[in-house]
């Protein structure tokens, strides 16, 4: 799974970036800069522990999620691509074209020494004003590939091409009535016709708000405390909260002393548990896992995932080749231990190709090379 942050200059987006990568990747050398910085956040799992705990495997591996940190996107950046002044809005549609969702950190703290970039701050305002920039930037290339489709069908009749007009026809309106893309619904054949565009506003979109260290009380009620019912009620976009400043210093600290630390500001969980589930539950994906002396490892797929495809997930020569999958709830597992054990006890299922796999399966592959 692959995540970009975005946001306007000066809201902390590198902060949550170190504290979502735990401080793998050395931030220290960034200036002000245009390029994109990647880095991995391995994905905190309980079951993985407990599935360790018990197999003693010889290797634990985490599901991983990839953010792509992008520099600040300012006021008239889209416009300016509407006007074909597309400079600065190439460098996020280069970097954004793989990722399956944005994270957007907007600014709900204040600081004297870090002027607001708008001149106060306003988290309801502030995501206003980059989704328009990002409807912008959407419209621009909406326009642009119109106006070539015209010149296309004038010398070929194709229903492909007619298709992909309509429904780019469909994404003008919207977007000039200032809506976002995600907010339409598609059929899967539309879908498929637009696949190679990376129209910003269509993608899945988790709000993040930044609030400063006096604010972090207001963490499990930032809907309300920052009136954002709006943005909650809309499709394809959740909201979440973090203190980025003080739970980075928190992230460094021994366990024990960051929950003691947590539960004297009132927040509940970390910063990185409530991104990635608020991530996870919007784009609708969950954990399986393979569990064996080698490695116990979780794997991340979307909802009516089937067992093939599953197994096209940790190597297509496993889907090529499916026969069965032994199928074992983590329950189960973490009471038996092994898959012989859930065998003999009767609570080992035999699934096949098409079987849609549970979050917290237990699975072992079996198949033909």
């Amino acid at each position: 799974m692959k995540v970009g942050i975005v946001g306007l200059p000066q809201v902390g987006k590198t902060t949550i970036f170190r504290l979502l990568t735990q401080g793998r990747v050395d931030t220290s050398s960034w200036g002000s800069g245009r390029e994109a910085h990647i880095g991995i956040a391995h994905v905190p799992d309980a079951r993985v522990d407990k599935l360790a705990e018990i197999i003693k495997p010889e290797k634990t591996t985490y599901a991983t999620i990839e953010y792509v940190d992008l520099p600040g996107l300012s006021r008239g950046d889209g416009k300016a691509a509407l006007a074909g002044q597309a400079k600065e809005m190439a460098t996020y549609l280069t970097s954004l074209k793989n990722v399956d969702a944005l994270l957007h950190v907007v600014r709900g703290f204040e600081d004297a020494g870090l002027p607001h970039v708008e001149g106060s701050v306003d988290p309801s305002r502030d995501i206003g004003l980059f989704e328009l920039e990002m409807i912008f930037s959407d419209l621009a290339a909406v326009e642009k590939r119109l106006e070539r489709l015209a010149k296309d069908l004038k010398k070929t009749k194709s229903p492909e091409l007619e298709m992909e007009n309509d429904v780019l026809l469909r994404f003008k309106e919207a977007l000039e009535n200032e809506k976002p893309l995600r907010e339409l619904e598609l059929t899967r054949e539309e879908e498929k016709r637009i696949r190679g565009f990376t129209f910003l506003s269509a993608k899945p979109i988790v709000l993040v708000i930044n609030v400063g260290d006096q604010d972090a009380p207001k963490i499990p009620h930032v809907v309300e405390e920052f009136r954002l019912q709006k943005q909650a009620s809309m499709r394809n976009v959740g909201i979440t909260a973090v203190c980025g400043k003080i739970e980075s210093e928190i992230a460094a600290l021994p366990p024990e002393d960051a929950r003691m630390f947590m539960e004297d500001l009132g927040i509940s969980g970390n910063a990185l548990d409530r991104i990635i589930q608020k991530s996870y539950d919007l784009l609708g994906v969950f954990s399986f896992y393979t569990a064996g002396e080698p490695e116990v490892r979780a794997w991340t797929i979307a909802r009516n995932t089937t067992a093939a495809q599953a197994a096209g997930v940790i190597h297509t020569d496993i889907e090529k080749g499916f026969i069965k999958a032994e199928v074992v709830s983590y329950e189960d597992m973490l009471a038996l231990g092994t898959f012989q054990a859930a065998k003999g006890k009767g609570v080992l299922r035999l699934e096949g190709r098409e079987y849609r796999v549970q979050e917290g399966d237990v699975i072992l592959f079996r198949f033909n090379l």
